[in-house]
């Protein structure tokens, strides 16, 4: 059985690793630094603002770690930690940094890390990607993959979940990205978009943050 595990368990990665756990095809460790977090989600208790999330949860026996070391030997790492937004408008990637950090100690060959933070494009390769390789020893594209899936889940919106939610995914292994498609299809019921990079992917997010807000605004504008 492969394993998966998921760096952040919050609004993104909770929701997905009690996906993958309710799938029962793979072993699943969910990783996070915040230990009241996993205290909680221990005791079964839901730390974010999800219906569907609570169900899993009490019905699924999710195993959930502050200890790093118990990430080692994923097939796939997935991160899932937040990108706020600066002073100067510019996204914070400390969270990424560290978690590509932490990946990094424990990544082998043959393994895939998965990026759902928004980012800007280019982000996997020009910041990702170089924190992974110095970490591990190990070559991109060679020894290891990178791959992009972009969240989209809606807070609370119990129409369009995780589990039904269409994802964009681009890989910087162009061979291996149905593989990891793939791997996306074994336990989501929405449609797994790939295309045909890693930019592209990351870029998909960006426009649709963007064409929502610049309606939010227009309507905002109209309601004046």
């Amino acid at each position: 059985m492969q394993k998966v595990s998921i760096t952040g368990l919050g609004y993104v990665g909770l929701p997905l690793a009690l996906a993958i756990e309710k799938s029962k095809k793979y072993n699943v460790v969910g990783f996070d630094i915040n230990k009241k977090q996993i205290e909680k989600i221990n005791k079964k208790q839901c730390p974010i603002t999800d219906e569907i999330a609570q169900k899993d949860l009490k019905e699924l026996d999710l195993h959930a770690t502050t200890d790093e070391k118990e990430i080692k030997g994923s097939d796939y790492y997935i991160i899932c930690v937040p990108t706020p937004v600066l002073d100067d408008y510019t996204p914070d990637y400390t969270p990424v940094i560290s978690a590509g950090k932490t990946i990094a100690k424990y990544l082998a060959k043959g393994q895939t890390v998965i990026l759902e933070s928004t980012v800007n494009p280019g982000t996997c390769e020009e910041i990702l990607q170089p924190i992974l390789e110095e970490g591990s020893g190990l070559k991109a594209g060679k020894d290891f993959n990178i791959a992009m899936c972009p969240e989209r889940i809606n807070p609370g919106d119990p129409k369009w979940n995780v589990y039904n939610i269409p994802r964009n995914l681009g890989s910087l292994i162009p061979s291996k990205t149905k593989e990891v498609a793939d791997f996306y299809r074994s336990f989501l019921k929405g449609d797994i978009n790939e295309v045909s990079s890693l930019k592209i992917a990351e870029a998909t997010k960006i426009v649709e943050n963007a064409f929502r807000d610049i309606n939010i605004a227009y309507v905002n504008e109209l309601a004046k």
